[in-house]
């Protein structure tokens, strides 16, 4: 066999594995957080998947594991569920910026696509012109979270001219 053909067959192998790695990832809908500095606010967009969650908090082993504080009673509604699941995700979830705790509101939540994936937006103030440093940390019970934050930089494009854009080194 030539070395052009195994080199060919190795590459679409290759390409073979890493799309298909890729779907995978994708299908598993892990949670995701984007969180969105702008002036005096920050905004916590969270995507994940509801029922996973709440069959997490449904697990006593993961309450005498102390992955929860409390186990979700089994006879809520989907109403209930969705404001026990809120409710852990408020007290839980903690936001610093600059070394001072930012309070948090949830200011909405969306189902996506499918009825238990869901995006829940939190919101909070703070007074700092100058950010330095933020701290986040989400429930144990939310698993990994995939997280980007963003810092928008706003400029006015007159129309037929450009922008220049520099972003600090970190």
């Amino acid at each position: 066999m030539s070395s052009n053909l195994m080199a060919f067959i190795l590459l679409i192998t290759f390409e073979i594995f890493v799309f298909s790695t890729a779907a995978s990832a994708h299908e598993l809908k892990e949670t995701s957080a984007r969180i969105t500095l702008r002036d005096g606010q920050v905004e916590i967009k969270l995507a994940t998947d509801l029922n996973h969650w709440q069959i997490f908090f449904q697990d006593n082993k993961a309450w005498l594991m102390g992955d929860i504080n409390q186990v979700m009673p089994s006879n809520l509604n989907p109403q209930q569920n969705k404001v026990f699941l809120i409710d852990v995700l408020k007290k839980n979830t903690i936001l610093t910026i600059n070394g001072m705790q930012v309070a948090l509101d949830v200011v909405s939540i969306s189902t996506i696509n499918e009825q238990h994936y869901a995006e829940i937006v939190l919101s909070g103030k703070h007074t700092n012109s100058k950010v330095n440093l933020l701290n986040i940390r989400f429930p144990k019970s939310l698993g990994a979270v995939h997280a980007s934050f963003v810092k928008p930089q706003y400029k006015m494009i007159t129309p037929g001219s450009s922008a220049q854009i520099s972003f600090d080194p970190s």
